[in-house]
C-alpha cells in the first residue's frame, strides 16, 4: 500500500513518530491517500519502515487526536473526510509561527544569512561559514 512511501531517517534528530505524521500528512495533502481510505495498520508500517510498533502506535494515535484519521474498531484507520483540510490549518499555523519568530530575529539584529545558516542547521544541513 503507501509503506513503501513512508521512509524514515533513523539519523535525524526529528523523532521517528514525528517523520511518521509528516509523512502521512503530507501524502494526504498531495492526495496519494484521500478521504475515507484506509491507512496501513501498525504492524505493517512497523514492519515496512523498520520502526517499532508502539512509535508507530504513538503517531497514530496523535493523528487521530487531532482529527486526520478515525479509527473503525477490528477494522482499521481510515483518513478522516476533512483531514487535508486540518492538514492544511495546521501547515498554515506553522507558517504564521516561522513569520514571527523570523520577525524576531531579525529584530534582534540578525541578518537574513544568518537566519538561513540557522535554518539549513536546524534542518539538518550544512552551515556556511
Amino acid at each position: 500500500m503507501y509503506e513503501k512511501l513512508i521512509v524514515i531517517d533513523k539519523m535525524s534528530h526529528k523523532p521517528i513518530y514525528e517523520q511518521i505524521i509528516e509523512q502521512i500528512q503530507n501524502l494526504i495533502v498531495t492526495e496519494v491517500l484521500k478521504s475515507d481510505e484506509m491507512i496501513p495498520s501498525v504492524r505493517n508500517l512497523s514492519r515496512e519502515c523498520g520502526a517499532n510498533p508502539n512509535t508507530v502506535q504513538k503517531a497514530y494515535n496523535e493523528l487521530e487526536r487531532v482529527g486526520i484519521t478515525y479509527s473503525v474498531p477490528g477494522v482499521g484507520r481510515y483518513v478522516s473526510g476533512n483531514a487535508k483540510e486540518i492538514v492544511q490549518k495546521l501547515m498554515s499555523t506553522s507558517n504564521s509561527e516561522l513569520k514571527i519568530i523570523v520577525e524576531k530575529l531579525k529584530l534582534s539584529g540578525m541578518t537574513v544569512e544568518e537566519i538561513i545558516d540557522k535554518v539549513k542547521l536546524f534542518y539538518g544541513g550544512e552551515q556556511n561559514d
